[in-house]
């Protein structure tokens, strides 16, 4: 009999609820909406039913994701004390992958019933996704209690408290479990051996050095992992000054086994005492004692590339141009390509870098003088005779240093001569499209990579390179087509996008950008910050397999990769060019949303209301087309299952599903956005979080706080742009004068919020010295201006920017200086300040005699014209 709340089903439709849990837990999903309807025909309000119907559905039909929460809620309202609907709401919200919510409803359930070993489970799952690390040591403490006996159990609240920083506590549960087992089966050796390296690890990080070693030399035979042994022994011994000799021993063993292993090199450095101070610098007797330690590994170890690389980073003088003598000619005699990227590094040192033109130079006239290599020094007999394409690749490597130094003409000189030696040979014209990019010869820099493209078709680097030459020409179309060739048939370029190929939607984002394409250029863009998502999405099926199958080193060493993913490079270049593209579109929305068409240009001239207006229905238009593709989505799929049955309703076998129709492949809907700035502020969170060290993240932030009226979030972007940069950057000066003058034209405002204003104004004072901006920015240009045009140039203008009357002095103070190539100002540097002239200064004439003066300097600049422009086919 049913209870009068209809909450407790009788013993019929209680089996029936049972069917419906255990056919969606089978995947059955319309048997489980079957049993669920009988359920509810008679009981129409019962809340756990309600919950299991939405749930089943929403993975039955995602395009009724909406009747399947309103089920769930539905459930929950007919009965809140449930712990079933709270746990059925959960899961849609982590299938929606929104575990904050998530998170809310599992601990609702478990208020309800607090030993649920399932959502308690689930619980821990988000927990260490979201690194909400305290709840998480909470719910792992309360699984252990439950099961005492289980080893996953025991690892994880290990693994919770030493994410929790209580590493003393991990250590001691990883050993109340070891001594529970009384025998260690041999299928589980390999798994025994693993705990063992992650105890002394939590050791080691708990500071307890002395104790991880000797865990370590008196588990030793149980350990599976040698190499990884020894390197923690390393790791551990390098930490007790008293055991550097034994330290010594144990890095010369693994060189022995990977005598090109650069951690084992600085390992057995760090034993010896010849490591480098904070500032990178050796002392003479450590430079001493370096050199022969080298020689000595170079007598063990002749074949090793390392043992030869590594000397070159700390020799000097005469030894540095011995030893690179020794070095580049194996490269040179072999052919191999990467030679000038292995000793590009050494290039940050003038000396260094002057030492290895001269060094090539000197072998390049060696070998066309008598066919050799001059002999080196101390040595005995006859020089080893040099490979027969050794002159071609010295001309290859000469090609590479003059483009890095800036001499374009003697690069593409011995570009020529490397094709006349041989004009099959596809990486001499990738370097020489390298060289005219450099120069600013896009067309020329497209036709060579092509070229090289050409001359091996199976070479993906070759295509990838083509396919970028042709995007920064803004060929995009020719470009996609390029890129596609390595993709499957079919849809092409949505392939590189599941393929997460984000060099290719950077590079594609950005040419749609300088097209004033913004709705194409946000499609690509986004693309990658989602890459990013779904990478952070793809560690949850590792929380548990990892500590099943007892990775658990590589478990927490991804756990840290994951905290920095953001960092990396893809996603801070993606995210800088989308706030761009946000900036552009809130400056001028209407024309902007359209691609930059003039006809609509009229729209950026309403007023604020009436812009309010237009957002506010285009956010409703927005809403209504997404309901409209999922409705359209739908019915396809309802054609499509009945296209799948036959006459007698019997399905037939399908080929794979098609996939999903993009609603809006161009991201038209992406570039009408009713609010810009708001979606700019999403990535500018992340980027001050994750890419803080990097001065783009705050000149952007800026721009967006300030536009958005932000001063103290403005003025938080200013103080950060300075930690990382100085006030002595050009574009950190700009900061600094713009905000200093957005906070004078809103102290009205300001007054009115006295703590703010006593912030704003004591800061001002501290980043203007007690200066006013205009009085800074004069000081600035005097102790800076001297430094590079681009100073000059950022003094300008902020001249400009003060006092707009002042243009023609701010035009003065950029072209005062005729001598381009002795400030060594690159075309890009050079582009800039042709812009800065054009637009802010609005000087055409100024912009004019620049152009002309850098058509001498860059003579193969296709913006600038430049007499040299080479026309290749």
């Amino acid at each position: 009999m049913a209870s009068k709340d209809g909450q407790v089903l009788p013993t019929k439709e209680a089996g029936l609820f049972r069917q419906v849990v255990k056919y969606y837990e089978t995947k059955q999903y319309k048997k489980a909406i079957k049993a669920a309807e009988q359920v509810l025909k008679k009981y129409p309000d019962h809340g756990e039913t309600l919950a299991m119907k939405g749930l089943t559905l929403n993975n039955m039909d995602p395009s009724k994701k909406e009747e399947a929460y309103e089920l769930a809620r539905r459930g929950i309202k007919n009965n809140l004390k449930s712990h079933v609907t709270w746990h059925v709401y959960g899961l849609l919200y982590r299938g929606d992958q929104n575990y904050d919510e998530a998170i809310k409803c599992y601990k609702n359930a478990l208020r309800i019933d607090k030993e649920n070993y399932q959502i308690l489970r689930d619980l821990s799952n988000l927990q260490i996704q979201m690194r909400d690390i305290p709840g998480f040591v909470e719910t792992r403490t309360a699984m252990l209690a439950q099961k005492a006996s289980n080893k996953s159990h025991w690892i994880s609240f290990a693994i919770a408290h030493h994410l929790n920083g209580s590493h003393q506590l991990a250590a001691h549960a990883l050993k109340t479990y070891a001594d529970m087992q009384e025998e260690v089966p041999a299928s589980e050796a390999y798994e025994h051996s693993e705990m063992i390296l992650y105890r002394a690890l939590v050791l080691e990080e708990g500071g307890q050095t002395e104790e991880a070693l000797a865990y370590l030399d008196t588990s030793k035979e149980l350990i599976k992992d040698r190499i990884g042994l020894m390197e923690q022994r390393g790791r551990l011994l390098l930490k007790l000054p008293q055991k550097q000799e034994a330290a010594e021993d144990i890095y010369r063993k693994l060189l022995a086994l990977n005598p090109d292993n650069h951690k084992y090199h600085e390992g057995l450095r760090a034993a010896l005492k010849l490591a480098p101070d904070a500032e990178g610098q050796w002392s003479d007797e450590q430079l001493e004692r370096l050199a022969e330690l080298y020689d000595e590994l170079a007598k063990q170890y002749p074949r090793s590339t390392a043992v030869q690389r590594i000397p070159l980073d700390f020799k000097v003088d005469k030894a540095f141009e011995e030893a690179a003598d020794a070095y580049v000619r194996r490269f040179l005699n072999k052919g191999i390509p990467s030679l000038f990227s292995d000793l590009k590094a050494l290039y940050r040192e003038p000396a260094k870098r002057e030492a290895l033109g001269a060094l090539m130079q000197l072998l390049l006239r060696s070998l066309e003088k008598t066919g050799a290599f001059p002999a080196l020094p101390n040595q005995e007999g006859t020089p080893e005779a040099p490979g027969p394409e050794a002159k071609l690749w010295t001309l290859y490597y000469l090609a590479q240093h003059y483009d890095r130094i800036g001499q374009t003409g003697d690069a593409l000189a011995a570009v020529e001569r490397c094709i006349q030696e041989d004009p099959d040979l596809p990486d001499v014209y990738s370097v020489q499209s390298r060289i005219l990019k450099h120069a600013g010869d896009l067309d020329a820099a497209v036709a060579a990579a092509c070229k090289a493209e050409s001359l091996d078709l199976a070479d993906r680097y070759l295509n990838s390179s083509a396919a970028k030459a042709l995007f920064r020409a803004g060929r995009i179309e020719e470009a996609e087509t390029m890129a596609a060739k390595f993709t499957k048939h079919g849809d092409q370029l949505n392939g590189l996008t599941e393929m997460q190929c984000m060099w290719y939607e950077i590079e594609c984002g950005n040419a749609y950008i300088r097209r004033r394409e913004y709705g194409k250029a946000l499609k690509k863009l986004l693309a990658v910050v989602k890459h990013f998502e779904d990478f952070r999405e793809d560690q949850f099926d590792f929380h548990s397999y990892c500590v099943r199958k007892m990775t658990l080193r590589s478990y927490v060493e991804m756990l840290r990769m994951e905290d920095t993913l953001h960092h990396n490079i893809f996603y801070s270049k993606a995210a800088w060019a989308a706030i761009q593209v946000y900036l552009e579109l809130d400056r001028a929305p209407a024309s902007a949303a359209n691609n930059g068409n003039a006809q609509d240009g009229a729209d950026s001239k309403l007023s604020s209301e009436e812009l309010k207006k237009l957002k506010q229905k285009r956010r409703k238009e927005q809403q209504k087309q997404k309901k409209e593709a999922e409705s359209a989505a739908a019915a396809e799929k309802e054609a499509a299952k009945a296209a799948g049955k036959d006459k007698g309703g019997t399905p037939k076998k399908q080929p794979a599903a098609p996939k999903e129709k993009d609603a809006d492949p161009d991201g038209e809907q992406l570039a009408k956005v009713a609010d810009p700035l708001a979606e700019a502020v999403k990535l500018v969170r992340v980027l001050k979080e994750y890419s803080g060290d990097r001065l783009q993240t705050h000149l952007l932030a800026f721009e967006v706080y300030l536009r958005r009226g932000k001063l103290l979030l403005a003025l938080q972007a200013v103080k950060r742009a300075l930690a990382v940069s100085g006030a002595g950057h050009p574009q950190v000066h700009c900061l600094i004068v713009r905000f200093c003058q957005a906070a004078a034209a809103q102290e009205g405002a300001i007054k009115e919020k006295q703590v703010v204003a006593e912030v704003i104004d004591s800061e001002v004072s501290q980043l203007l010295g007690g200066k006013s901006a205009a009085q800074y920015k004069e000081a600035f240009l005097e102790q800076h201006g001297g430094e590079s045009l681009l100073h000059r140039a950022a003094a300008a203008e902020m001249m400009a920017f003060l006092d707009p009357q002042s243009k023609p002095k701010a035009v003065q103070v950029i072209l005062k200086r005729g001598g381009l190539v002795a400030e060594a100002l690159t075309h890009a540097d050079a582009v800039a300040v042709h812009k800065l002239l054009q637009g802010t200064l609005g000087d055409e004439a100024a912009a004019q005699e620049w152009k002309q003066r850098c058509s001498k300097v860059f003579r193969w600049s296709g913006c600038f014209e430049g007499a040299d422009r080479l026309h290749l086919n």
